[in-house]
């Protein structure tokens, strides 16, 4: 199937309404490197830090935090000035219904803060932002939990993954 978009005309899928012709993003992702990120947030929840001031419930809560704190997130405002506490509450509820269970919050004067990670998916990270993003959180998780990335992989177990019962989660 093809169609016209101004004087070119494109392939379609007929199954996914996909650009054929669309041109390529770069460097294809590597599926290494997606599944090694994926064994160190696994292997991060595994050591996480009982004592952190940050208890994620999943390995997805901490993946996802990771992500903000590396900076690859969207930030989502409310500023409360000249609202009435009931109605700042009502639209702030909403907001962070609508963020997900996975968003993290800040206050700041008569703002609130929303945060949602980004996708880490291949259609939406090029490879050389996700080598960034990746090595981001390395780091991060080096800082947090004073243990080595390469060592943290190693040490955990692969396929057993610990939850934590959301009533410990502070």
């Amino acid at each position: 199937m093809s169609t016209d978009h101004g004087k070119t005309m494109s392939k379609i899928c007929p199954h996914c309404g996909c650009d054929l012709d669309a041109p390529k993003k770069g460097k294809p992702r590597s599926v290494p490197q997606h599944k090694r990120y994926f064994a160190l947030i696994r292997a991060a929840f595994y050591h996480w830090p009982d004592g952190h001031e940050f208890r994620p419930q999943s390995e997805e809560h901490l993946r996802k935090w990771l992500q903000c704190k590396a900076g690859y997130h969207r930030v989502d405002s409310v500023d409360m000035a000249g609202m009435t506490p009931e109605y700042a509450v009502a639209v702030i509820s909403a907001r962070c219904a609508q963020a997900g269970p996975h968003a993290f919050f800040k206050s700041a004067g008569s703002r609130f803060y929303i945060f949602t990670s980004n996708s880490v998916d291949f259609d939406t990270l090029p490879h050389l932002q996700a080598c960034a993003v990746f090595d981001d959180i390395a780091e991060i998780i080096e800082a947090e939990t004073g243990v080595k990335c390469d060592e943290m992989i190693k040490t955990a177990p692969r396929a057993q993954k610990k939850e934590r019962a959301p009533e410990a989660v502070a």
